[in-house]
């Protein structure tokens, strides 16, 4: 079986008249600003990124992508600094714009999606984008898989069951009575 990879500029005009859809595969090693972000030595030739898309033209005439995108992603564990297989499934919907203007009037439910000078747009750009905005801050296992064991308390107040901070009030409040 033969890996279906997405093409790197498109025009999107073109594909929105004709509401084409694409799908295939991105590959990661190919991200440099992604791979840079990772805060991991390895990265590992065979990680891809499953994409679907959907161009299109809307109602009011605006010209659009929509699509999903998913795939795991090996990231630096900030607390016991080991590897983290990093789950990201995310939809978007993208306005494709020329012009900083045409961003301004943009309707609501769309990001913007801005092509080249040549009219093309930078797919893989793009998608490079959203899977950098998909990101965790911190990226942590969760506490229980960690190889890092937090005193109990760290846990109590990780999961938002720790003691109330105004317990001491009380405490307080029944010395003086």
């Amino acid at each position: 079986m033969s890996e279906k990879f997405i093409p790197e500029n498109v025009d999107p005009y073109r594909l929105a008249e004709q509401s084409l859809h694409i799908d295939g595969l991105v590959k990661v090693v190919d991200m440099h600003r992604l791979n840079a972000s990772r805060k991991i030595d390895t990265v590992k030739s065979n990680e891809v990124v499953a994409v679907d898309m959907h161009f299109g033209v809307d109602e009011q005439g605006q010209a659009f992508v929509e699509g999903c995108l998913k795939g795991q992603l090996g990231l630096q564990c900030q607390r016991c600094m080991e590897y983290l297989s990093y789950e990201i499934i995310s939809d978007f919907a993208l306005g494709i714009v020329k012009t900083l203007d045409e961003v301004k009037v943009l309707p609501r439910q769309y990001e913007p999606a801005m092509v080249k000078s040549d009219g093309q747009l930078a797919l893989r750009d793009l998608i490079e984008d959203e899977l950098i905005l998909n990101l965790p801050i911190i990226p942590r296992h969760e506490p229980e898989l960690c190889n890092i064991k937090l005193p109990l308390a760290d846990v109590y107040e990780e999961s938002g069951r720790g003691e109330s901070p105004f317990q001491i009030l009380q405490v307080l409040k029944e010395k003086q009575e």
